[in-house]
């Protein structure tokens, strides 16, 4: 008989703790007890129990009481997310009954909160907001924040980063319309550069030998002139067989002598300087065509 009720009582007790069991992992039971602690303003018990309850089974349900939850605890940010998913999971019968009051929730939620879309720059560009990355363009609806100051950057391959300061007032939505630049070219090496000689750099003809020569032979063409000369004066002055004679015949075939000398150096250096001049002209002119 003891033993009996010792059965009984054991046997008992292990159906109630499988009861426990079950009621932990059942969805409507987590949901049944997270209705019960916000009830009792248990509002963190309750989010517990609902998002173990959508872990266990997913559901529009369990969905709409987290953002509820979340709510309460005033996490604006997950309760605006969590509740504008509910809304649009699905038309079930229960959120058919309820859409009304979740869309009122919603709405509370959202004069918490202020809004940012961005209205222009290419498409994938990454949008951070306080260093998270929130997104990328287009977005597909504006992005929730707190009300303050709120840092935004966009990046995109190819452009500068866009930065910039928005202010976020409740209930309000900024708009941004960046605008990207591209990024700095690389610079561009210069070109290599042949340095070509000028026709001032090119070697002229040296002038200074036909010249001297030039007049070395119009010298010597004047002196000898004037000796010959002088040697015919005195060869018309002079007698037959004197020593005075001698010497005007002596002048005059030496003076004639360096007077044709230096006629011939005259007459060839000039014709030379003159050759030379239109060798050069020439040379310049091709020069100047290429």
């Amino acid at each position: 008989m003891v033993r009996s009720l010792l059965f009984l009582v054991v046997f008992s007790l292990a159906l109630g703790q499988g009861q426990a069991w079950a009621d932990r992992d059942d969805p409507d039971a987590l949901i049944a007890q997270g209705l019960k602690a916000m009830r009792k303003g248990d509002y963190q018990t309750a989010l517990d129990a609902f998002r173990r309850a959508h872990q266990a089974r997913p559901a529009t349900r369990s969905h709409a009481e987290i953002g509820l939850a979340e709510q309460a605890l005033h996490r604006w940010i997950e309760a605006e997310a969590d509740l504008a998913g509910a809304l649009v999971e699905g038309e079930d019968e229960w959120l058919q009954e309820h859409r009304a009051l979740l869309e009122k929730a919603l709405a509370d939620v959202r004069s918490h909160l202020g809004m940012l879309t961005v209205e222009s720059g290419p498409r994938g560009a990454e949008v951070k907001i306080d260093g998270e990355r929130r997104g990328t363009l287009p977005l597909q609806r504006p992005l929730c924040l707190l009300p303050g100051t709120a840092r935004v950057e966009i990046t995109a391959p190819g452009r500068r980063p866009w930065r910039t300061e928005a202010p976020i007032q409740p209930g309000e939505t900024t708009g941004l319309a960046p605008i990207f630049e591209p990024l700095d070219p690389p610079p561009v090496l210069p070109a290599a550069t042949v340095a070509l000689p000028s026709n001032t750099d090119r070697p002229r003809p040296s002038l200074g030998e036909p010249t001297a020569l030039k007049i070395v032979g119009w010298l010597a063409l004047a002196v000898g002139s004037a000796v010959a000369g002088g040697g015919a004066f005195l060869l018309a002055n002079s007698h037959a067989g004197s020593s005075q004679r001698l010497a005007g015949i002596e002048c005059l075939a030496l003076g004639s002598a360096v007077a044709l000398s230096g006629g011939v150096i005259a007459v060839v250096t000039a014709w030379r300087s003159t050759a030379s001049g239109h060798e050069t002209t020439a040379g310049i002119a091709f020069a100047g065509r290429f």
